[in-house]
């Protein structure tokens, strides 16, 4: 019996030094430690040059590059020119790290929303700049203008807005 009990000490104590274990008892609620992110400020900063590097190229459905792209294929091809792997479709990427909110977004974060009835998740973006806290700003495909920068706290965005999650770097 106290082998059993000492076995599960000890493979709790190992667990909860594991930094999964960590970021699932913030992402449960039960801690309120920041959430870090596993990119650096260097890489952040890359990824966002990177996006911003594709300004004004148009919207184009299943698109991943310079002739057109759509919102999840931008996030794809940003961390794609940095050599790092992600998933390609917004319901998969609204999933590939850990919820958090406005309050706690930073540059480099990936913000979700759902544009249609549905209410389901159709829409991504990364933030690019955080100039306040009612002016921040993400980098998207727009069907109608195609890749820009917007300010959630705009009427629209803020109506449409899902969520934040601090992406997971693989």
């Amino acid at each position: 019996m106290y082998k059993r009990i000492a076995s599960i000490v000890i493979v709790v104590f190992l667990i909860s030094s594991c930094s999964v274990w960590k970021k699932t008892i913030r992402f449960l609620g039960l801690s309120n430690v920041p959430i870090e992110t596993n990119y650096s400020i260097r890489e952040v900063d890359q990824l966002i040059q990177s996006g911003l590097s594709y300004r004004g190229i148009p919207y184009r459905t299943g698109g991943v590059d310079r002739k057109g792209m759509d919102c999840s294929g931008l996030l794809f091809r940003i961390y794609t020119d940095q050599h790092f792997q992600i998933p390609r479709l917004s319901k998969d990427q609204a999933q590939f790290g850990l919820p958090i909110s406005i309050q706690e977004a930073q540059v480099g974060d990936w913000i979700f929303f759902a544009t249609s009835q549905t209410k389901v998740i159709n829409h991504s973006g990364i933030i690019s700049q955080i100039k306040s806290a009612n002016e921040v700003y993400f980098l998207h495909a727009s069907t109608s203008k195609g890749v820009r920068e917007d300010n959630l706290y705009t009427k629209y965005w803020l109506g449409s807005f899902v969520k934040i999650i601090r992406p997971f770097k693989n």
